[in-house]
């Protein structure tokens, strides 16, 4: 269920907190402190390059009468981003090897995104994993359903997904997701993932649903429920 995978320059400091209280929410208070991200590998350096000369890419750039570049996942904080499924456990060299290539349009109805997928993300021989083909579908359906919702937060409440072609691993591959239509705190979207050269791989229907109380509070009952469930400090015998 993701909160939030897509932040934009203007994103200011109130936006931001939001997201950055839920993830502390999630994670307990004395947990010991995890390191930054690790510098970029050779091996994503390269797809990185690689990435950024992809027509694609070079056309959606060009096109800013109609897309504009995001960052991905920046909202994630670096203490946190280890954490993270897409941008920290799933990331690295023979898995989503690069930072994807991120455009939303400017009326924020759609998204597109170029990514990696590498070798270790597979299920049968050299075949991506359904199971990751799905985490991007809902991620891509969440970036275009959540700046459309109420308080610019929800969760996934439905994923409904049509696998139509093997995914061959160690390739490029294009998501995109569409707003359908907003009711009040619903959000519908559709998505479908392709090759470079247009094979769809799968394609996805989506509602998320922004909750009826604020983040904050969602947050503050989070981090109350794992207090109340943490194991006891043992006490030193007297």
């Amino acid at each position: 269920m993701p909160i939030s995978a897509l932040s934009t320059a203007e994103a200011t400091t109130a936006d931001a907190a939001p997201i950055k209280t839920l993830v502390e929410a999630i994670t307990w208070e004395d947990s010991i402190s995890t390191p930054k991200a690790p510098e970029p590998s050779a091996l994503e350096s390269e797809l990185q390059q690689q990435l950024e000369t992809l027509d694609i890419v070079k056309a959606h750039v060009a096109d800013n009468t109609q897309w504009k570049r995001r960052a991905a996942y920046s909202l994630v904080t670096d203490d946190y981003r280890v954490h993270h499924l897409t941008a920290g456990t799933l990331r690295g060299d023979n898995k989503l090897g690069v930072s994807p290539a991120l455009f939303q349009s400017l009326d924020e109805s759609q998204v597109m995104s170029v990514l990696h997928i590498g070798l270790s993300m597979c299920g049968h021989p050299n075949i991506t994993h359904g199971g990751l083909l799905a985490t991007l579908l809902d991620e891509i359906t969440a970036m275009t359903a959540i700046p459309n919702l109420p308080g610019k937060t929800g969760f996934t409440a439905n994923l409904n997904i049509n696998y139509r072609h093997p995914c061959i691993a160690n390739q490029f591959v294009v998501a995109h997701s569409e707003l359908t239509s907003v009711e009040g705190r619903k959000a519908f979207v559709k998505a479908t993932l392709k090759t470079l050269d247009g094979t769809v791989l799968a394609d996805a229907t989506a509602l998320f649903i922004a909750p009826k109380i604020p983040v904050s509070q969602i947050a503050e009952q989070l981090t109350l429920a794992k207090t109340q469930t943490a194991p006891a400090t043992p006490q030193p015998e007297a």
